[in-house]
Parts: structure tokens; sequence; C-alpha cells
């Protein structure tokens, strides 16, 4: 006999309280507003990371394309066969090593990135919208400090640089 409750999901460490139960279910609806908001352009939110990577930091080869958008070698992998398939991204050579293979911003990806941007911000603002102003800065603060603290962790560490 165990010393259990009869009702697993009541108690203040219940299932729908996990706080990564309430982090996944808060990234699916971050996921399905973004293309709410960005259906006309057919982006994904990973794709807009690694353009938007791309166009704070050039050029790139995969590896630190991944790095500094968190994404894992198969993800980036994928992303960027997408983004190659639209023009959005081409190959270009690498600055230290001609041979290497690095793939920046097409014009079509510099022209996408400016006109998704409304759609990108009305997006953010939906997604905190349930929030005060102020509730808002305190909860991006505390999940900046989240994913800080807990990079090390993450199947696709971010390295910004």
């Amino acid at each position: 006999m165990h010393d259990e409750p009869d009702h697993p999901a009541s108690g203040p460490a219940s299932f729908a309280e996990m706080p990564g139960h309430l982090l996944r279910r808060c990234q699916q609806i971050a996921v399905g507003i973004f293309l709410d908001e960005c259906r006309e352009f057919e982006l994904t939110p990973l794709q807009f990371a690694a353009l938007a990577t791309l166009a704070r930091h050039g050029p790139s080869d995969q590896a630190s394309l991944g790095r500094r958008a968190a994404l894992d070698r198969t993800t980036a992998a994928l992303v960027l066969r997408k983004l190659r398939q639209r023009g959005l991204v081409i190959r270009v050579a690498g600055a230290r090593d001609r041979r290497s293979k690095h793939v920046g911003l097409s014009p079509a990806g510099e022209a996408l990135l400016a006109a998704v941007a409304g759609s990108v911000e009305r997006a953010q603002r939906r997604i905190l919208k349930p929030l005060a102003p102020d509730e808002q800065q305190v909860l991006l603060g505390l999940l900046a400090r989240l994913a800080d603290a807990n990079n090390s962790h993450s199947r696709a560490p971010l390295h910004d640089g």
C-alpha cells in the first residue's frame, strides 16, 4: 500500500502545475500565435530565428549559425535546407577559408525579414497580452534568467558570439 493521493492531479506538485509542462504549453501557444501572425510569409519561428541570426552576424557556417540561434545540428540542417529551397539563403565562400561552406541571406531573405518584422512584433505582443506591462517585463527577465542559468543543460546551448 502506497501513501499516494487517490487523485494524482491534486496538490501543488500536480502535472498541470509543473514548470516543464507549463513552459511546454506556453511554447505551443507561442508557436501557434507566431504561425498565425506570419501565415502569409510561410515562415516558422525556427526559420525566422535562422534568418534573424544571419542578419545580425552575417554569413556563417552551419555549426556557428546553430550555436548562435540555439539550434541542434539536425534542426539547423533542416531549417537551412528549407530556406535554401525558398531562395532565402545562399551559399557563400567563408571569409577565412574560401573552401568552407557558409550561408548568408539572399536579397529575397533580406526582403522577407523586412516584410515579416511587423507580424513578428504583433506575435510577441499577442503572446504577452494577458499580462500587464510591468508583469511582461518581470516575465521576460525571469525567462532570460532561466534560459541563461540552464543553458548548459540544453541539447542546443546558445552561444551568442
